[in-house]
């Protein structure tokens, strides 16, 4: 109650500075004046700083599933049904009239060839490009998928199987690596709602800016309703935040720093949307090239011990998001489920030990702009301990991927002891987002080869999902990473988005976002026929929060 008293009052104390005259905030009432058509000149900016790759694809490409928000994590994307014969065989059956995003018809062969070309050129992410399977036409809308071993990650995996043209395939050759691929040049060669007009992103390159267009020919009619979107991959933090909360039409959508949420909600032409989410942002200790001490298990306990959580949670995160045991979201259900068991051991260890172990150590950060919040709350309770941080500072994760993904073979150009990433949930309702990073031999670790995580890791490849066994290995993993102290551990997060106000856009807990789903206004800056967006609809928008 002293919570909501107290925002509260802050709201009237902003309404009297913008000098609001009536009601001091309001419902969001943009959905009832939604445009639910294609409308020719909408258009929407939005800046994605974490993993756009994964976002732009999953916004221009479609497979035969793809993740979704509801109960069971996934919804049929070209596929009508499937079913699975056994613990190896699959039938997927596909939608009828389908098309390109060029009109070309798409076709059972179109899979087939895919498939073919997919099984050939996997993507490295997974454990699926050691994985030999058949792939046989049943009928014209048909196909059989025939695993030689046992692989209970297929399933999911295929939401990230992508159908191209053959022009596309035989052209542009695409391979799988570490990240996505599927978005590498512009053109109209894949089945999602929206055509990459222009830019691209992979992971480790892209450009700065991003422009997609609705697709004519996507297959669910209902979908897109905005013409044009421009997507940011690359801005100063502040920048950004300025660009949605201080003007109209340079951001319509934007993830803002949590400490940021006061301004957002009191904007003139900004409004907060909130929701409980399965990112994660992780922050890696480099135990291959870093500073030696933190070799030692006991500085990397002494390190995660030295964090009071529950401070970082209520004044960092301003309370938007959730404690957890482990560096895996416990917004994971899998994961809440374990945690909830508390068999974890809490070290306790002694401030005197602490201060030993830590006292006089000097780490270099690597970080992201868009995570200073966190890292200075993260300083301020390690300085107690004697420890200095000296930071390098960018804005494009891709620089970021420049040094992790070559830290493991030695060839990473900066020296950094730890970084930060914002492990956005792309993998989707499968803590198999995070556990990645303890894989043996993988870029994206920066431990030294485990041979206990590696036979978790075996076993939960071939471990059914759910169910008590499931339950079981998730658990030997999260504990392993635990124990050892592998990252350094911060509460797991919430999203937190500024939005235009003539915006209707309510995210998904993980790695999408569904910007064909989204609507604007009539009001909205660019199909608006004239004049400034109207003073009356300064006032703030009570912030929404999403379940």
């Amino acid at each position: 109650m002293f919570k909501s008293f107290f925002l509260l009052l802050i709201l009237i104390l902003y309404s009297f500075a913008l000098d609001i005259e009536e009601d001091m905030f309001k419902e969001d009432m943009s959905s009832k004046d939604a445009i639910n058509y294609l409308h020719p000149k909408s258009h929407i900016k939005v800046f994605l700083p974490s993993i756009p790759y994964i976002y732009v694809s999953k916004n221009t490409n479609a497979g035969l599933i793809r993740s979704d928000d509801n109960e069971q994590g996934w919804v049929y994307d070209l596929a009508k049904g499937h079913e699975r014969i056994d613990d190896y065989t699959y039938i997927f059956e596909i939608k009828k009239n389908l098309k390109f995003q060029d009109g070309t018809p798409f076709t059972i062969e179109s899979v087939i060839n895919n498939l073919n070309h997919f099984k050939k050129k996997p993507f490295l992410f997974t454990n699926v490009d050691k994985i030999d399977f058949e792939i046989s036409k049943v009928d014209e809308y048909k196909v059989k998928i025939e695993l030689k071993q046992k692989y209970e990650m297929f399933f999911l995996d295929l939401a990230r199987v992508f159908f191209f043209t053959d022009d596309y395939l035989k052209k542009y050759k695409p391979k799988g690596e570490e990240t996505e691929t599927g978005t590498k040049t512009p053109g109209a060669f894949g089945m999602g709602p929206y055509i990459l007009k222009s830019g691209y992103a992979i992971g480790k390159k892209q450009t700065n800016k991003i422009i997609l267009e609705a697709n004519p020919y996507y297959w669910d009619k209902r979908y897109p309703k905005i013409k044009k979107v421009t997507i940011f991959t690359q801005l100063d933090a502040q920048e950004a935040f300025d660009s949605i909360v201080n003007y109209e039409g340079l951001l319509d959508l934007s993830p803002i720093p949590f400490n940021k949420k006061i301004e957002a909600v009191m904007s003139k032409y900004s409004k907060l949307v909130v929701k409980e989410s399965t990112n994660n942002i992780i922050i890696f200790f480099n135990l291959i090239n870093g500073d030696e001490k933190l070799k030692n298990t006991e500085v990397r306990l002494a390190l995660n011990e030295a964090l009071d959580q529950e401070n970082i949670l209520n004044f960092v995160y301003k309370k938007e998001g959730t404690l957890s045991p482990f560096s895996t979201s416990i917004h994971f259900k899998v994961v809440k489920k374990i945690a909830s068991k508390k068999e974890y051991k809490t070290y306790k260890m002694s401030e005197e030990k602490k201060h030993k172990l830590l006292n006089g150590l000097v780490l270099n950060v690597f970080t992201q702009d868009r995570f200073m919040f966190l890292w200075r709350g993260i300083e301020y309770q390690l300085e107690r301990y004697g420890v200095k941080l000296n930071y390098e500072i960018t804005s494009s994760e891709k620089d970021i991927y420049e040094q992790l993904l070559n830290t493991r073979a030695s060839k990473n150009t900066k020296s950094w002891d730890m970084l930060a990433w914002g492990d956005d949930d792309w993998y989707y309702q499968n803590p198999w987002t995070t556990l990645f990073i303890y894989e043996n031999d993988s870029p994206w670790s920066t431990i030294p080869n485990d041979r206990f995580m590696k036979s978790y890791i075996d076993d939960f490849f071939e471990t059914k999902i759910g169910g008590t066994e499931y339950e079981d290995i998730v658990s030997k993993i999260l504990y392993r990473a635990r124990d050892m102290a592998y990252t350094l551990r911060v509460p797991s997060i919430n999203k937190v988005i500024a939005v235009n106000k003539e915006v209707i856009f309510e995210p998904f807990a993980g790695g999408i976002v569904p910007l064909w789903k989204t609507r604007i206004t009539k009001r909205h800056w660019s199909v608006r026929e004239k004049g400034k967006y109207p003073k009356k609809l300064y006032q703030p928008i009570i912030p929404l929060r999403v379940k």
